[in-house]
């Protein structure tokens, strides 16, 4: 059924609209300024009218979260596909988002896990890794390894990890003789848009080969 527009002639409030909302929000100001008063302030209504439809912010961040990843999918490989290649649906998948979405990076790598929306997104690899063979120890490990090299690759590429952003085109120009390797890869090592699904991939075949040993 259509919501009914409210006495003052404004559409009424919507799940789907308020995280509308909040992407513009998130894309235009960052996570930082999604704010549930900056939220009400961008649909016109008092921040404490989303309450109505959201417990609190997390529940509106996972709703953002959700609306992302739907929008720069796919979905996860068919049941029974290679381990690996399940595996690397969800960071590829994450990498989309924030290719498209540069501000929402955090929504992936720097939230607490505080609702059950939020624990099934680490449970899933998890389980992943549980059903490849890798158990106690050995879980934590190339859980680690594979959380570690993704957020790792994700600041970088998005600019938020420093000034490490390859070469310095002066500095090779006076210094080249003493960094060939450096000078000649210089493009390519400023260029983060490539090669994180191939790395990845090695990383995942050594702890395969490392569980097998």
């Amino acid at each position: 059924m259509t919501p009914h527009p409210s006495k003052d002639g404004r559409e009424p409030l919507t799940k789907e609209k308020i995280i509308e909302k909040a992407l513009e929000v998130l894309d235009a100001e960052g996570v930082e300024g999604l704010s549930m008063r900056r939220l009400g302030e961008a649909l016109g209504v008092e921040g404490m009218a989303l309450y109505h439809h959201f417990p609190n912010k997390d529940a509106i961040l996972d709703g953002l979260l959700a609306r992302i990843i739907e929008e720069t999918g796919p979905g996860l490989p068919p049941h029974g596909a290679d381990w690996k290649t399940v595996m690397l649906s969800g960071p590829a998948s994450a990498g989309r988002a924030i290719a498209a979405h540069p501000k929402a990076g955090w929504l992936f790598l720097g939230r607490r896990y505080t609702t059950a929306t939020s624990l099934q997104m680490l449970e899933a690899p998890l389980a992943i890794l549980s059903s490849a063979g890798f158990k106690g120890q050995d879980l934590v490990d190339a859980a680690h390894a594979i959380f570690a090299y993704t957020a790792g690759w994700y600041i970088l590429a998005s600019g938020q990890g420093g000034s490490w952003s390859g070469p310095d085109d002066e500095a090779l120009a006076t210094a080249s003789d003493a960094a060939p390797l450096a000078a000649s890869l210089a493009r390519e090592l400023r260029d983060w848009s490539l090669g994180m699904e191939e790395g990845l991939m090695a990383l995942m075949e050594g702890l395969e080969a490392r569980l097998g040993s």
